[in-house]
Order: C-alpha cells, then structure tokens, then sequence
C-alpha cells in the first residue's frame, strides 16, 4: 500500500499506475491501492465514516464520478465497503473503499468499464 501523500501526489500516482497499466506493464500490487484517509483529514472531505469523495475532492484527484452509472449502481447504493468507482482521465476506474476497522478510504484500481460491470454490474 503506497504510504500517506498529498492530493497532487496521489492525482499523480494515479496517471502513473494507469501509464503503465495501458502500456501493459507490471505494476506492483501495492501501487494499486492508495490509503487517502489523510486527505479527508487534511482537505475536510467528510469525516472518519463512510463517505464519498465530494465533488472538488473528485476534481482535485483528476477523476470523474462514474457511481451512479445506471449497470453498476445498485452495488453502490448503500453497499457497507464500497463507496463509489471513479474514472481516471485515462479511461481506468478506480474504486473508493472503505475499511471500517481502521477507519480508512482506499482508492484500489479495479480496471476498466467492462471490469467494473463484470464485477458489479446488473447486466
């Protein structure tokens, strides 16, 4: 898991991980999970709980809300660890995770659309 950084660095990662992901390059598992909670903290984006990235939170990371598209939303909707899925300006998702034992928001790289509705979807 990639320690504590700033919303820049993690926007960063971000396109970083994908980079290399679209190249078809190894990426080691533990860039593929990003412990935010340290920017809810930092940034005031929601408490310790359960909460989705807010809006300027999900512009700040470079991200676009993807929850509530219409195949994968009824798994979001009020599911206990799974916050919400947000595409990355170079076309991968990224799912919000929340552990509640350490009280954490993880972001994980969960794929593309398709993986994403294979994953989650109704279709």
């Amino acid at each position: 898991m990639v320690p504590a950084m700033s919303a820049e660095e993690v926007a960063e990662h971000i396109k970083r991980v994908d980079r290399l992901v679209l190249k078809g390059t190894e990426v080691p598992a533990e860039d593929l999970t990003v412990d935010i909670a340290g920017l809810y903290t930092r940034y005031k984006w929601g408490g310790p709980g359960l909460t989705p990235l807010p809006g300027a939170a999900v512009t700040r990371l470079g991200l676009v809300e993807k929850t509530t598209d219409a195949r994968w939303l009824r798994h979001f909707d009020g599911h206990a660890r799974h916050v919400g899925v947000y595409r990355s300006a170079i076309g991968y998702y990224w799912l919000l995770r929340y552990d509640p034992e350490l009280k954490h928001h993880h972001l994980d790289h969960a794929g593309t659309a398709a993986d994403i509705n294979d994953k989650y979807g109704t279709s």
